[in-house]
């Protein structure tokens, strides 16, 4: 669980959501562990950390939000969008124990996708969650550009998925399934993408200011 903080002090609250970010990498990766495993009991901890999350960005974000705070002003918003990824990850969990539940089988092409899709979302967590901690510009830029691309691999996935279930190849049931991961995948990593044009957000105005002295 995220350390909780009352502190005013910039680094702290830095720390502090920076820490609800690791959780979100946490709970992300235990439902792909889940996922490889078939483990409700893994889905049933990811869901007690989503649970966390929620109560973790009320508190950081009423802090945030303090008359007279001088937390930095980029990361007022960062942790509603945590909650959102947390949010997304656990219907991640829902879809997931709902395949585990029922034993659907997905292809070995759909497998291969979804592997594919939890490993970049894992990567792009994690790097949201250093680029808080440390507001890393090449970080930024790297999360922005990857979550455009993660988009675009989705989409690429969904015209697939029709191609296979146009060929009889798909279940309906894992059909189902696999267009609800695919989903939340994507709402997940666009809250990331948020979170890095939220980050970046004091590099432009000062650009910006820089631009207008310079004329």
């Amino acid at each position: 669980m995220a350390a909780e903080t009352t502190e005013r002090d910039p680094a702290a609250v830095r720390a502090a959501v920076s820490a609800m970010a690791q959780q979100a990498v946490d709970m992300l990766r235990l439902t792909w562990e889940g996922w490889k495993k078939q483990d409700e009991t893994l889905l049933q901890e990811a869901g007690r950390l989503g649970r966390e999350l929620h109560q973790q960005e009320k508190q950081l974000t009423a802090q945030l939000l303090q008359p007279g705070s001088d937390t930095p002003a980029e990361l007022t918003l960062v942790p509603l969008h945590l909650e959102r990824i947390g949010d997304n990850v656990e219907l991640l969990v829902r879809a997931v124990r709902g395949a585990v539940h029922d034993g659907v089988l997905f292809t070995e092409r759909a497998r291969r996708e979804l592997h594919t899709l939890f490993e970049k979302a894992c990567e792009l967590l994690e790097c949201v969650r250093d680029a808080i901690r440390t507001g890393n510009r090449v970080l930024i830029r790297y999360v922005r550009d990857e979550a455009q691309r993660y988009e675009a691999l989705v989409n690429a996935y969904a015209l697939s998925h029709q191609q296979r279930l146009v060929e009889g190849v798909c279940m309906p049931r894992a059909s189902s399934i696999y267009v609800a991961l695919l989903d939340d995948f994507k709402s997940l990593v666009w809250h990331a993408g948020q979170i890095a044009d939220k980050l970046a957000a004091p590099a432009s105005a000062a650009g910006a200011q820089g631009g207008e002295e310079g004329g």
